[in-house]
């Protein structure tokens, strides 16, 4: 005799998250869910129009179900069960290639920080020509940011990627043979415009081959591979100056990134795009949102630039910077309000999840990439090493980032940690920063230098892609590749306005601390160039250069404390949001549960059913594995994963009215 209903449904209630409370509106949304009550079943069977009893696995699709149908699109899984099935891919060829561009692509931002004076010296550049250098790179960077999820899912990802590597190897040529700064930064330009189109890309490819419950550990090689590259930038820079040419900055680019360029090419295997016509993409395609996201994200970086080279007190950066700020607000409306498909999905500013990591993500990436600059000035400034030793005593802060961030993916992928692992990260960059600041006075020894270095890097790598990876749980599976964009977007805008505001801190500290030191002027300037690092140092021993020397340390104090604390509000605004499921249902992420299936539809679930009795899609099954589901036997797998998916499909239901309920906002 077959077992009754509710016992061949039986799966053990699963315990509560200590963040949710036991009457969670919206479930199954979180790492471990709870079995809902008959009064909450009763409540998703509203509708039906049946007074008999309705397994929680069957939803009928009445006329009286219509409203909840009006919202569908609200909830996490709408749409998971159209996705295709993740591509088959050999990810020890895939994954070091995709590592490899990715490396040379965030090593650019940064490589050139130790080189400029000598290119300056070379090219005869002018002071703003000198700054652009750099600005043209993140700009462009940061203005090709928003493309990336929706152009890729019109277009594909192959095309895009393979269009950026070639763009950005071919104008780091050009940036090599460079014979003027106008030249030079042209072509840097348009050099970020591949490197920015490179790092937005390759974590939307790698979640399209990996399934989320197992991305943290690929992230988090992709994140070393990035955090190194921040980090040894300046000091790579700074070698092939010194022992070949700055040139070779750039050229470095041309062999690796055709190497993988190539294994890409053979290796890397994609699920096929659907195709769009012109007429759905100028009826569908943001492109006013997509505007408003470019406009404000290059005022914002102008500003900050501007406010870096003349000061905060400057009313022309402040009216950019203004003009910037108004334009991201206005991109954000049009996000919420738009009735095309919005560049960065609505629901990212509507799940507190989501917006609170964010802006999490934003503070961290304006805290860790200044730092990569400020480290090398101590060094060079303070303790008076040449950009070689430089580089040599930033490697246990490198060597942090890296394998911490590769530990944090392990950590996600094996034990489904997400967010403690990130609060981790901030609070431990936080206490670093902290201890640069208290710690780093002059004079201070080599051996608390490189120990501080350890505990700030360990906290920056464990905080550097593990909230990617909560935003993307967060997120339905058809909007990964704009939640990614939008997340690679705050980290471009962070590291690039981070950079502008720490330099405006170090110079005005700077200033106003050397006018008070007798000889300031004549003596001593604040060093713009390894010259001016060595000058400092050349002073007569004595108080003049003790003072020098320690007014140096104490400015940079300012910045280290600033950095503290945006780790601290890092820290406490992820603080009160949800944990996401990293096992979702459905879609690429499914055991194989066919599109057309409606769950708990018997005539389906008897189809699946194929075979000799006692066996499941022609496998032997043992009796003990097999459950009845609507009179038909299945394997308890499959009843778990059906219930799963029916779970899901209450939670966007439940999220659609919801949001009905407050005007469209959800604040999870």
């Amino acid at each position: 005799m077959a077992e009754p209903l509710d016992a061949a449904r039986g799966i053990e209630p699963s315990p509560i998250p200590d963040d949710i409370p036991s009457n969670a509106p919206i479930r199954g949304d979180v790492e471990r869910g709870y079995t809902p009550t008959e009064a909450e079943s009763d409540r998703g069977r509203k509708g039906s129009g049946s007074g008999t009893t309705t397994p929680r696995g069957s939803r009928s699709r009445s006329a009286g179900n219509k409203d909840k149908e009006k919202e569908k699109g609200k909830g996490l899984t709408e749409g998971d069960a159209e996705m295709d099935e993740i591509p088959k891919n050999n990810l020890l060829l895939v994954m070091p290639s995709i590592g490899l561009v990715l490396f040379l692509a965030a090593l650019d931002q940064t490589i050139v920080a130790t080189a400029l004076p000598t290119i300056a010296e070379e090219l005869q550049a002018t002071p703003s020509e000198y700054q652009w250098v750099g600005t043209a790179y993140t700009l462009a960077m940061t203005l090709q940011g928003p493309i990336n999820g929706r152009v890729s899912d019109i277009v594909g990802r192959k095309p895009m990627l393979y269009a950026a590597i070639a763009i950005f190897t071919v104008f780091s040529a050009l940036c090599g043979a460079a014979k003027s700064m106008t030249w030079l930064i042209v072509a840097r330009a348009f050099q970020g415009l591949g490197g920015g189109a490179i790092i937005g890309l390759t974590s939307i490819v790698v979640s399209d081959i990996v399934p989320l419950q197992v991305r943290g550990l690929y992230q988090g090689i992709l994140g070393s591979a990035w955090g190194v590259a921040a980090v040894l930038g300046p000091i790579l820079g700074g070698l092939l100056t010194q022992r070949a040419t700055w040139r070779w900055c750039f050229y470095i680019n041309l062999p690796t990134c055709g190497i993988a360029f190539v294994f890409l090419l053979i290796t890397l295997k994609l699920n096929p795009t659907k195709k769009t016509t012109f007429a759905q993409l100028r009826s569908t395609f943001d492109f006013l949102g997509l505007f408003l996201l470019m406009a404000g994200g290059a005022l914002l970086i102008v500003g900050f630039a501007k406010a870096a080279d003349e000061g905060f007190n400057s009313p022309s950066a402040y009216g950019v910077i203004t003009g910037g700020g108004v334009g991201i607000a206005l991109a954000i409306v049009n996000c919420l309000y738009t009735k095309r498909r919005a560049i960065i999905p609505a629901r990212m500013f509507k799940i507190r999840t989501t917006l609170f990591f964010l802006i999490g993500s934003l503070l961290q990436a304006t805290a860790f990439l200044p730092a990569n600059y400020l480290l090398p000035q101590m060094f060079q400034g303070v303790q008076g090493a040449d950009a070689l030793m430089s580089g040599i005593m930033l490697l246990p802060f490198a060597f942090c980032v890296a394998w911490t961030t590769v530990i944090a993916g392990q950590i996600n992928s094996r034990l489904r940690i997400v967010r403690p692992v990130c609060w981790t990260g901030y609070a431990l960059a936080a206490i670093g920063y902290g201890l640069f600041y208290r710690f780093y006075r002059y004079p201070f020894s080599l051996g608390l230098q490189e120990g501080l270095l350890v505990i700030a890097g360990v906290g920056v790598g464990a905080s550097l892609t593990v909230s990617l990876l909560v935003v993307q749980a967060a997120m339905p599976l058809k909007e990964m590749a704009a939640a990614t964009s939008a997340w690679s977007l705050t980290r471009s805008l962070g590291g690039s306005i981070g950079l502008a505001i720490f330099t405006a801190l170090l110079n005005t500290e700077l200033r106003s601390r050397f006018e008070v030191i007798p000889g300031y002027g004549t003596d001593f300037t604040v060093p713009q160039s390894t010259q001016g690092y060595k000058a400092l140092h050349d002073l007569p021993e004595g108080s003049t250069k003790d003072a020098v020397l320690g007014a140096f340390a104490d400015s940079l104090g300012v910045c280290w404390i600033t950095a503290c604390g945006m780790m601290v509000v890092a820290l406490l605004i992820t603080i009160p949001t949800r944990s996401y499921s990293q096992n979702r249902t459905g879609g690429r992420t499914a055991a194989p549960i066919p599109v057309q299936e409606k769950i708990g539809d018997a005539s389906d679930v008897s189809a699946e059913a194929q075979g000799p009795a006692g066996s499941v899609d022609g496998k032997d099954t043992p009796a003990s594995e097999k459950t009845v589901v609507d009179g038909a036997e299945v394997t308890r797998g499959r009843a778990k994963e059906r219930k799963a998916k029916a779970r899901f499909e209450d939670d966007e239901d439940d999220e659609g009215e919801e949001a009905h309920r407050h005007g469209g906002m959800i604040m999870e």
